[in-house]
């Protein structure tokens, strides 16, 4: 599979780095020499010099055999006319754009065949605030994934130092009346595994379990962690992802946002209706006090510094937030950043690398996400086709691959979460929790079998 990737900045040294990992034949397009020489010393890519958006240059990157053309640049033009270029030379290549501005998204002719040649437009930074922001949603969550527009839930929750179930086993956690809770995850001291019952509960540990919206106070009592919504929040940094984020949450929270330079917190001001905009660093201890920082519920760090991002999360968290989150694009630092204290770390560029994946899977695959420490889980949703080999027998009997479980199924207006004794139907929507080392063999029991051709 030969994947274009335009652009070697953070989001697309990621995205190049992913792909190359899992075997895919990637090149590599851009402006700047030293990048792509810095890039070619670490991973196993063609790099080509100059624009992503010449026809010759994209030609010569072998753009008619490509399957995958991910333009991610810092500037939205050049992504754009990079997918209508593909368009004109491999009109069955999917396109995907990094679009920062939104009223793209905003107006679907814009998109897809009929429209700029762009078949999905990816926003990371916006990407990474939705994911936030379903953690203010669901006030015991550290992570939330959605599924089957938003009829699925996987929800990662910490277990606290002093928490009761710790020293349990999962198969000791009460059986509460109503929909089945399945822990699909558990992440430990910088490893993934799918657990069983008889896997333990540790201090720290994070358990992630698929839910329904109304099996999730059944969640929150089964794992005793307290259900107080997140009404008090501070935002600092009035970046892009700060101002979205508050112009979200501003109409179902009391929200302040903090903006060190004094133009850009006049401008948030007025963008911004029920926000409150306050002038001053992050940092600022007497600020914070004096703006109730023991009573804020979620205090979310959005800065442009991802260093300035930390130390003020910390400094919250210390001075009574309950809860603080900070983003960051170095992936590497997320486990670094949580084991200090911060209790949520969402990285932009983990959650783009996660929405590409949908395209390089095989199967009918409807959505991709990663999970855990160092993503090293997918979450899969996938289309149970007729001939596959999960289709028919009972899930115990379907030789589904270890490390890898099959969270729920989607029939009809029905959502099951499965036994062992359960069968999938042709047509299911079928959510699977998988390991990456054990993707392959997913993909192959979702696939049509050879012998149905």
């Amino acid at each position: 599979m030969r994947v274009i990737v335009i652009g070697a900045g953070e989001v697309g040294t990621a995205i190049a780095t992913a792909l190359s990992s899992e075997g895919k034949d990637v090149v590599v397009i851009d402006r700047n020499e030293e990048l792509l020489r810095a890039l070619a010393e670490h991973i196993d890519v063609q790099i080509l010099h100059g624009s992503g958006s010449n026809p010759s240059l994209l030609r010569e990157a072998g753009v008619e055999g490509a399957s995958l053309v991910v333009a991610v640049t810092d500037r939205d033009e050049v992504n754009i006319v990079a997918c209508m270029v593909t368009s004109a030379y491999s009109p069955h290549a999917i396109k995907i754009a990094r679009i920062r501005e939104l009223s793209f998204e905003k107006d679907e002719r814009l998109l897809g065949s009929s429209g700029i040649g762009v078949d999905h437009a990816i926003n990371p930074e916006v990407m990474a605030a939705d994911r936030v922001i379903r953690t203010v949603e669901i006030p015991f969550a550290v992570d939330v994934l959605s599924f089957a527009n938003g009829r699925l839930k996987l929800i990662g929750v910490r277990i606290d130092e002093q928490s009761p179930v710790a020293g349990r086993k999962l198969k000791e956690l009460p059986q509460l009346p109503g929909p089945r809770i399945l822990f699909a995850a558990r992440v430990r001291n910088k490893t993934t595994i799918v657990p069983n019952g008889d896997d333990d509960i540790a201090p720290r540990d994070v358990f992630y379990a698929i839910a329904t919206d109304e099996s999730l106070p059944l969640m929150s009592k089964a794992l005793s962690v307290p259900w107080k919504p997140s009404k008090r929040i501070i935002i600092a940094g009035g970046t892009a992802i700060g101002l979205y984020l508050a112009h979200r949450l501003e109409d179902s929270c009391s929200v302040k946002l903090i903006e060190q330079d004094h133009e850009r917190a006049e401008e948030l001001a007025e963008k911004l209706d029920r926000t409150v905009v306050l002038h001053g660093m992050p940092t600022d201890e007497s600020l914070l006090i004096e703006e109730n920082i023991r009573d804020c519920d979620m205090f979310i760090s959005a800065g442009q510094q991802e260093e300035l991002n930390v130390i003020s999360a910390l400094n919250a968290k210390r001075l009574g937030a309950k809860r603080v989150v900070t983003l960051t694009n170095r992936t590497s630092y997320v486990p670094l950043i949580a084991s200090a204290g911060v209790d949520i770390v969402i990285s932009p560029r983990a959650v783009a690398i996660s929405s590409i994946l949908q395209y390089i899977r095989r199967g009918k695959v409807l959505s991709v996400r990663s999970f855990g420490e160092q993503q090293q889980a997918e979450a899969i949703e996938f289309e149970a086709l007729e001939t596959a080999s999960i289709v028919g027998p009972k899930l115990m009997d379907s030789g589904f691959p270890r490390n890898a479980i099959v969270g729920a199924i989607m029939r009809d207006s029905e959502t099951i979460i499965p036994t062992g004794e359960d069968i999938v139907e042709p047509g299911d929507r079928v959510l699977v929790f998988v390991l990456r080392e054990a993707v392959p063999k997913v993909e192959k029991a979702m696939s049509v079998k050879l012998e149905y051709f």
